[in-house]
This record gives structure tokens, sequence and C-alpha cells, in this order.
């Protein structure tokens, strides 16, 4: 069986295959290709895959505890090697970007990584993405179809859009792995309850700040701003001072905030490129070196611990 004219969105994430499905709507723009999403999920997660006006759902429904993301893949597979989509648009989460590694080796087919917009081109589609760890934008042509592309959250925005037909839903049984990890044990993290991707005002910390216990008077200044706390990797994945949801950089959060307020951020390109989209960035570092002033619109050469309380107290009078 082949559908030619399918574009598939595959990711573990609903809330990422909304965005997905927002990229196949503008590779789309003709309307002659089918947007089917994939879901590993429950009933629910059926509905809500919905609301995004797919035209199918490729429902993996049964997938046995204790298995892993990544053990989707040989069902994956058989999928697209089924339907033979011309597209397929991947969430760049790590088990994302893993399933898209392998099914692009077995199915011998390009991968495109990183993509942050599609341009249409002399020669046809072109995707603009991420290379070299951010530092650079490549714009890439795929010589043949099919090609599949990974997407990170916040590159496009998640519409809702009516449509008068209800999509198919497709279950799908799935296939047990060839190879396959372990679980030895789950421990459940603190809820979290953050979207940065959406945010309209972000503080970010960097390694500038001493101690753990100085996030609070931070947390103090989101308030009084209305923002969301966001951090840079180190103190997140090395110290572990804030959830990884919090963390912004290539493969962390990119946002699109109205102000973004880095204090005591370096700003190593694995960290800017996540900020890239923001429309104003304003850096506090006692380093006037600093590579952050380079990507802000306003620098503030001081330390942290003497701008903060000004902040706070400055936003009380206003």
């Amino acid at each position: 069986m082949s559908d030619q004219n399918q574009i598939f969105v595959i990711s573990e994430e609903v809330s990422l295959i909304g965005e997905l499905v927002s990229a196949a709507r503008q590779l789309n723009n003709d309307g002659f290709s089918t947007i089917a999403a994939v879901v590993i999920g429950d009933q629910s997660d059926v509905q809500r895959v919905g609301s995004f006006a797919v035209d199918q759902i490729y429902w993996i429904e049964q997938v046995p505890e204790g298995y892993l993301v990544e053990d989707v893949f040989l069902t994956l597979w058989e999928l697209v090697n089924q339907h033979k989509p011309t597209v397929v648009l991947i969430g760049a989460t790590t088990s994302g970007r893993l399933i898209c590694g392998r099914l692009a080796a077995r199915l011998d087919v390009s991968a495109i990584t990183d993509v942050r917009s599609f341009e249409q081109v002399k020669d046809g589609l072109a995707a603009r993405h991420m290379i070299f760890a951010g530092g650079a934008e490549r714009l890439e042509r795929p010589r043949r179809l099919p090609v599949l592309f990974t997407i990170a959250k916040g590159q496009f925005e998640a519409d809702i859009v009516q449509s008068h037909t209800a999509p198919q839903v497709i279950p799908v049984p799935f296939r047990l792995p060839e190879k396959r990890a372990i679980l030895r044990e789950r421990k459940d993290l603190p809820p979290i309850s953050v979207n940065l991707a959406e945010a309209k005002r972000v503080i970010c910390l960097g390694r500038g700040i001493a101690h753990q216990e100085d996030v609070a008077q931070v947390e103090q200044l989101a308030q009084v701003l209305g923002a969301e706390i966001a951090c840079t990797r180190p103190l997140s994945e090395g110290l572990g001072w804030l959830p990884r949801e919090r963390y912004i950089g290539i493969s962390g959060a990119y946002i699109k905030s109205d102000l973004y307020l880095g204090l005591g951020v370096s700003g190593q390109v694995q960290h800017t490129i996540g900020i890239t989209n923001a429309r104003v960035v304003v850096a506090v570092n006692r380093d006037p070196d600093a590579p952050i002033f380079k990507q802000a619109d306003y620098g503030i050469v001081a330390d942290l611990y003497e701008v903060v309380p000004a902040l706070i107290q400055g936003l009380h009078e206003a």
C-alpha cells in the first residue's frame, strides 16, 4: 500500500503533535496531502489529537506496561514502510531523535534534524535547520522523498482548527521489538506546571547564582514581573537546582517570549540558540566580556545580587 500524498507526524508528547501538525499544514499549502498523526497513548490522547484537525490517527493503543517509548520503533517502521508517506515529522524529544535516526537508517532515507522553518525554493521544498550544535543554520533541500524531519518544541505554534469531519482512527497493533533496553526502575518526578514555549516573560538563571537558596529571591522577582523561571543546563542537569523542564537550550526548551531576562548567564551558544526568537533580551552579568551581551538588546554589567533586589523594589514602586 502506498499513500504518496500523506504526511506523518509522530511524537509521544501530545502537545508537540499539535505543533507538528501546524508544520505539516505549511508543507501542505496546496491541500494535496493528507495529514496523519501517530498516537502512542490512551483514548484521551486520541481525542486531543483529533482537535488538531488531522485526517487520520494511527493509534498504537496496547503498548505493554514497562516498555519504553523507543520500543515502538519496530511498529513505526512497519507503519511508515507500509504507507510510504512523502514526509515524516518527528518531535525532537530525546526518544524522538533516537527513533528518527533508526527509521532513517532502516528505511535508507534522508533525515534533517532540528528544523526551524520550511521554505519553497526554485527546486522544491527546503528546510532551514540548526547545525554545529546551534552555532549556525543551513538551508537544505532533500534530493529525494520520502524525508524525515525532527522539530523541537516551540518552533511552530499549535492551532486548533475546526474540521467538518472527525479523523479516521486506525488501531495499530504493537510489535514486540527485536532488541530492547530493560526498564529496571522508574521514579516519579514532582509535577511541573510550566510551558516555557508559551511564556510571555522568562527569567533565566545561569551559573552566576551562587547558592540554591538564592533561587527564592529570583522567584520573588518572577512573581512581581509575572514571569516564568528558567535556567541554563548546568543548573538543571548538573546541580539539579531546577527541573529539566525549565532548562533552555539546544536539547531543552526554545522560547518566543516578549522578554528574556538572563541573570548570571554567560551566553554559550548551546543556550542562546534557545532564546533566538525572544523579542527583547536583557542580560545581567559581572563580566563585561560575557558572550550573552552580543545577543542582548540591553546589558547590565553588575552583580545580579545587587540588580535583583533593585528590580523588585522598582517594580513595587512603579
